[in-house]
């Protein structure tokens, strides 16, 4: 009998249902811990046909959604398998590990050529929502039918969605293009009547060219958002029955058109003027900041890591920055007091602030660093709304990221962490640094 192994990394949280969609649709599967020995020494290997990557919060998506997953010993074996002409699928969070991981779009190298990026829904040009969304959509097959193990069929599909980061961006069109031209756009979102659409509610992410599901060149291996699995009764068992067709069939890997390899362009840029910049940093211990840095060192990175969350504001002519500064501290907006320090610098000078005393100057440092931010703001443009409706219209403009203070190296390291992409996905995401 055909056998899946359904990898679960902590915080995953969909296993149950993937494995009662595996077996209602006549196929076996296991579910193994991402660390299992028996799958890392491929001891074990060689009773599985296929691995499901499942959706659920791995690692809580620290840093961001799938990269910390990625980067376990656990994806280079699902290479190797993947290599071998086995089935590999992701769902939601799986999707997230796929792309991050680089087996989808699946150029040779596994470059890091797409993202899944925030939610943002969008009618006749306008965002009217960002964020978490959970419901049903349609989905279309736009590839010829059995161009991969997951589309041998024609039907229309309704399925659940649940996710907050699953828009499908590219940084380079060039990228999407050979998607396209080579048939790895497997599934988009349509309405009833099976017409594809970008606007909200049809699409309901924002996603570049409506695009549900990526396939790999061969076919075997696909990144899907919404959550077939999830659909006991209706359509979404097609998939799964597609995928043992075609192993029942030994669908041949061979004879598509490799996508060569991609190099997609670095994003790092200078810091833009700003009149105010928030530092806030978790009093207790920072599970994010831990966990990165525990995933650098084994990627060979011996050093220590600070993160704060950063805020660059401008102020609308004729403010008070010291007066402003305090309006916005006190707002809430940026910092909960009762867990985190929040520091400003005022022309250079940097003042910490607490309840009793207010702003006071401290000697606060900050040495090697850089900071991530989506290439979307939409935090950003929440926090200023918010603000502005409690303090008056004393802010221009406010843009959020991440600051990651790394000790013990020199600016040459900087950038080979940058590289690592493990702290940014330069499809969604740019970096700057001073």
């Amino acid at each position: 009998m055909i056998k899946f192994a359904i990898i679960s990394f902590p915080g995953n949280n969909c296993e149950t249902e993937s494995v009662r969609a595996i077996k209602r649709n006549g196929m076996d599967a296991e579910i193994i811990l991402w660390n299992d020995s028996s799958l890392l020494d491929e001891s074990r290997c060689y009773e599985f046909d296929g691995y499901f990557l499942v959706g659920g919060f791995s690692y809580e998506d620290r840093s961001r959604s799938g990269v910390i997953a990625a980067q376990n010993p656990i994806i280079d074996i699902l290479k190797k398998e993947a290599g071998k002409g086995k089935v590999v699928i992701g769902i939601c969070n799986g999707a997230q590990v796929l792309v991050e991981s680089g087996l989808i779009p699946g150029f040779d190298n596994y470059d890091l050529s797409a993202g899944l990026a925030w939610n943002e829904m969008i009618q006749d040009g306008v965002v009217v929502d960002t964020g978490f969304r959970c419901d049903w959509v349609n989905l279309k097959n736009v590839s010829p039918k059995n161009r991969s193990a997951f589309n041998g069929f024609d039907d229309l599909l309704h399925i659940p969605y649940a996710h907050g980061e699953g828009r499908f961006v590219f940084k380079d069109s060039e990228v999407l293009s050979a998607l396209k031209q080579n048939g790895q756009v497997l599934f988009q979102y349509a309405n009833d009547d099976g017409e594809v659409s970008t606007d909200f509610p049809i699409t309901p992410n924002g996603s570049t060219e409506a695009i549900a599901a990526i396939c790999n060149p061969a076919g075997n291996v696909m990144a899907m958002m919404p959550h077939p699995e999830r659909d006991p009764n209706g359509s979404g068992n097609q998939i799964f029955q597609s995928i043992k067709n075609w192993i029942d069939r030994k669908q041949a890997t061979s004879g598509y058109k490799s996508l060569g390899e991609n190099k997609t362009k670095e994003d790092i840029r200078d810091f833009e003027d700003s009149d105010l910049e928030f530092f806030v940093r978790m009093i207790i211990v920072d599970n994010t900041e831990r966990t990165v840095e525990t995933t650098l060192k084994k990627a060979h990175f011996d050093v220590s890591l600070k993160r704060y969350l950063y805020w660059s504001v401008k102020l609308a002519d004729g403010a008070d920055k010291k007066e402003s500064a305090l309006k916005i501290i006190e707002s809430g907006e940026l910092a909960n007091l009762n867990k985190e320090w929040i520091y400003v610098n005022i022309d250079g000078k940097t003042y910490f602030y607490s309840k009793d005393q207010g702003l006071q100057l401290v000697d606060m440092k900050i040495n090697k660093y850089f900071v991530t931010c989506d290439l979307k703001n939409f935090v950003g443009d929440s926090k200023k709304q918010t603000i502005n409706s409690h303090t008056g219209e004393i802010i221009k403009s406010i843009k959020g990221g991440v600051l990651w203070e790394v000790e013990n190296t020199d600016d040459e390291g900087l950038y080979e962490i940058i590289r690592t992409k493990i702290l940014y996905n330069p499809n969604s995401m740019y970096v700057m640094k001073k």
